[in-house]
């Protein structure tokens, strides 16, 4: 394994990471210095994901041509670039404009940067894949309190041009490397060769329902959970500590997975996880309450760094049948979290105020319960068809 290009791969994801995650504490301050609707300042927030959307199949599609590491250092320059023009927008289309740039850098990155890992961590891939997982719930859990911490001392564009000023030093770090890692060009399958494989493929099938689960539940659960703990009198900082543990929680449960992964790999443990996933988000939609959305905290949070650090290493199963490459399996994945952060939380918000949150958690609940029946189904019809 080549460790030194592992771990800056793994910074360059955490960095942008940050980038992604950081925007969402300063959405009050742009809706107030461009005096904005509550609309506009979430577009704000949601137009990297439509970005990320936009790159994913196309990126994965063109490394037929193009390798990981080209469509890597290409995808960090135009994160860079996004960030710095983040300091030089002169008002809020441009603000928007950066974003979308930045998702459709990050989008690219994020298929590219699967890839090269494949590469460079060779027999321990569903390891080094799965770790991803606890690099995205380090960042997501800093990136507010970064983004907050350094627009209010030094403005609201400068955490994006600090992060740019890092990326552009990995980048440089990255074109030096001389590991020969990241040069390899996967055909990507034709798109009827993709959906094919989306609807018949087991282990794709149960990645994609896996990645389904975690990001339906949290990114409508990010909208839900502060608003029941804002009800039961917790603060800003209340909830944002309660969100750090759980965080922190998402991480150790995602790392240790980790080192497993190439062994957990197993359609029953993923099922009882997804379905310890559906149980704790049951009790939201029975109970009212605090302590019950903190116990729900608690228990998804272990439950769901377990499913998403079980994915990629679904998904390398797939990959090693030749159903698709390591670029379309992320880049499938990708598009499952952007339209989940487009549409979780508006559109559970929206339900939420309609029908009460507990029955938007019972439909949660539901999604997860589905998930992990389909996932012992698909499992045992595969067996069948093994043993015939």
């Amino acid at each position: 394994m080549r460790l030194r290009v592992v771990i800056l791969v793994y910074l360059a994801l955490f960095v942008g990471e940050l980038s992604w995650s950081g925007v969402t504490p300063l959405i009050p301050s742009y809706i107030e210095q461009y005096d904005l609707s509550d609309f506009a300042g979430g577009l704000v927030l949601s137009v990297a994901s439509l970005g990320i959307l936009i790159a994913s199949l196309p990126a994965s599609a063109i490394t037929r041509r193009v390798s990981p590491r080209t469509m890597m250092l290409t995808a960090m320059a135009v994160i860079a670039l996004a960030g710095f023009a983040m300091a030089l927008a002169p008002d809020y289309r441009a603000i928007v404009s950066a974003r979308l740039v930045f998702g459709l850098g990050f989008g690219t990155l994020w298929v590219s940067m699967a890839a090269w890992l494949d590469d460079a961590a060779g027999q321990n891939s569903a390891k080094v894949l799965a770790l991803t997982t606890s690099v995205v719930g380090v960042s997501s859990m800093l990136g507010p309190a970064y983004a907050g911490w350094v627009a209010d001392r030094y403005g609201i564009s400068a955490p994006f041009v600090g992060l740019a000023i890092i990326t552009a030093l990995l980048f440089a770090m990255l074109v030096f490397d001389r590991s020969g890692t990241g040069l390899r060009k996967d055909p990507a399958p034709p798109f009827r060769e993709i959906a094919r494989a989306v609807r018949s493929d087991p282990d794709l099938v149960t990645m994609l329902l896996l990645t389904i689960a975690a990001a339906v539940l949290w990114m409508t659960a990010d909208l839900l959970v502060p608003l029941r703990l804002d009800l039961g009198g917790y603060d800003s900082a209340d909830i944002g500590i309660a969100f750090s543990a759980s965080s922190l929680l998402f991480v150790t449960a995602g790392a240790l997975t980790a080192r497993g992964a190439d062994r957990w790999a197993r359609p029953g443990i993923a099922a009882t996880a997804t379905a310890g996933l559906a149980v704790c988000t049951a009790l939201p939609a029975l109970f009212l309450g605090v302590p019950v959305i903190l116990v729900f905290l608690i228990g998804a949070s272990i439950a769901t760094g377990v499913v998403a650090a079980l994915t990629f290493p679904f998904g390398l199963l797939a990959v090693g049948r030749g159903a698709v490459t390591v670029a379309v399996m992320s880049a499938l994945a990708n598009i499952i979290w952007a339209l989940s952060g487009m549409f979780g939380p508006t559109v559970g918000g929206a339900f939420a105020e309609w029908a009460g949150d507990r029955t938007a958690f019972a439909v949660l609940s539901a999604v997860c319960a589905l998930v992990a029946l389909d996932v012992v189904r698909r499992a045992r019809r595969t067996a069948t068809a093994w043993n015939i």
